[in-house]
């Protein structure tokens, strides 16, 4: 075994439990935008979103789409209860890294972290690791990704392959999937590893509706997202004058309707 393998192995064994030996102060941070992160023009947005159940606002969810330098960008979820919900603390913070190129994203890494009254969940992936000649490919002609988790069940290291090379995160596919919509595609299949499980995601298009939004009456499309072999999925309406951006979001399982995300501010 080379020695630049070697170091590459070590490098990618910190990327993977350095995440799991963090304060967790540092992990309880409050929703909204904890980095003060600011946004320029053209350079990404920020979301922030109600969500209720019955009417009821029992949480709150702040998405930072931010580029970070050339194609590189970041994109953040901050997810709290608000209310009298804080009693029940369930705190969590989500971070993608990936490129853009010619409108396609390319994932780096993503991070899961969920602040429970008396546990932490964490998982971190890291993305197509290369091999010491610098390829994507190994020997056996597929993609290699990792993922280290920790919950309730103990540690684990779980590795993940793909033909294609196109696995992305639940975050990052959100990034490519309003890339597809501006070009008009609109039913698309993705290889998702999502909080360390393979997921295959299946969008298609329900509608096309007027709805009334913090933009005021706006044009959407309404979009089902479908997780195979799993019981919920969502609804959720872009908003076609406003960059695509997700107006008001429906999570079901099966049938019955868990929770509804309305956006309720947005900076770009």
């Amino acid at each position: 075994m080379s020695r630049q393998f070697k170091i590459s192995q070590i490098l990618n064994k910190i990327f993977f439990f350095f995440i799991f030996f963090l304060p967790h102060e540092l992990l309880a941070s409050p929703c909204g935008n904890p980095n003060n992160i600011v946004i320029g023009e053209g350079s990404g947005f920020i979301a922030t979103y109600d969500l209720k159940k019955s009417n009821i606002t029992f949480g709150t969810n702040t998405n930072i789409f931010h580029r970070i330098s050339d194609n590189l960008y970041s994109f953040n979820i901050f997810a709290c209860t608000s209310g009298i919900f804080k009693l029940k603390k369930d705190d969590r913070k989500e971070t993608s890294l990936f490129e853009i190129n010619n409108g396609e994203v390319e994932t780096s890494s993503y991070s899961f972290n969920r602040v429970l009254k008396g546990r932490t969940d964490k998982v971190a992936t890291t993305f197509n690791v290369t091999d010491p000649s610098g390829k994507k490919l190994w020997p056996d002609g597929k993609c290699l990704s990792h993922s280290a988790i920790q919950n309730k069940d103990g540690e684990q290291e779980v590795k993940h392959k793909n033909s294609n090379c196109r696995a992305l995160d639940r975050l990052s596919v959100q990034i490519d999937y309003q890339e597809k919509l501006k070009s008009g595609k609109y039913d698309v299949n993705y290889f998702v590893i999502d909080k360390g499980r393979d997921r295959k995601y299946i969008f298609k298009l329900v509608d096309t509706q007027v709805i009334d939004t913090i933009f005021g009456k706006t044009e959407t499309i309404l979009i089902k997202k479908i997780i195979e072999g799993n019981k919920r999925n969502t609804l959720t309406w872009y908003a076609i004058n406003h960059a695509f951006i997700p107006v008001k979001i429906e999570q079901y399982r099966k049938k019955t309707l868990k929770f509804t995300a309305y956006l309720t501010s947005y900076t770009d």
